[in-house]
């Protein structure tokens, strides 16, 4: 087994162990919109902004349990939203990879360090199994449609301006 492998072998455990994919409900054209089926209280969006390039209504993924369901089994997401996955410490860019399954719309991922400055973007293609990572160690990820991040000239170097509301308890 060559070591690329090997790290893809770890990369596909760790995603599936630390989940990544993509978010919750049934059908929603919106953050937060929709019925709650999982019996879960649906996540705060807030707005992560990028300077005046534009801004992103974004569901926060907090918990280990919102990061796993991501945003699965929707049906559509509004042009302007996505949703922000924080950690509590920063994330090996090795280990930690998103991919699409079950997620039936395109989308493209930012990864941002601690500063909030993009690392790198990744676009991702709906109902996939593609592992897509950071190309350094991460705090957070941003999911917005495929395309948004271009479409706004948002690239590597970028910061993302956005306050995660008191209370809200971040899992490592």
């Amino acid at each position: 087994m060559t070591a690329t492998r090997r790290v893809a072998l770890l990369a596909i455990a760790a995603a599936a162990a630390l989940g990544a994919a993509c978010s919750s409900g049934d059908s929603a054209t919106g953050p937060g919109d929709g019925p709650d089926t999982t019996g879960t209280t649906p996540p705060r969006a807030i707005p992560v902004a990028f300077g005046t390039a534009g801004t992103v209504k974004a569901e926060l993924a907090t918990t280990q349990a919102q990061r796993d369901l991501g945003l699965m089994n929707r049906a559509s997401i509004a042009p302007d939203s996505g949703m922000l996955f924080a950690w509590a410490q920063d994330q090996q860019f090795q280990l930690v990879a998103f991919y699409m399954r079950n997620t039936h719309f395109d989308l493209s991922v930012a990864f941002l360090d601690a500063s909030r400055r993009v690392i790198n973007i990744a676009d991702m293609t709906h109902d996939t199994e593609t592992l897509h990572f950071a190309t350094a160690p991460f705090r957070y990820a941003i999911e917005a449609p495929l395309g948004w991040f271009q479409a706004h000239g948002v690239a590597a170097g970028a910061t993302a301006t956005f306050t995660i509301p008191a209370g809200v308890t971040i899992d490592p």
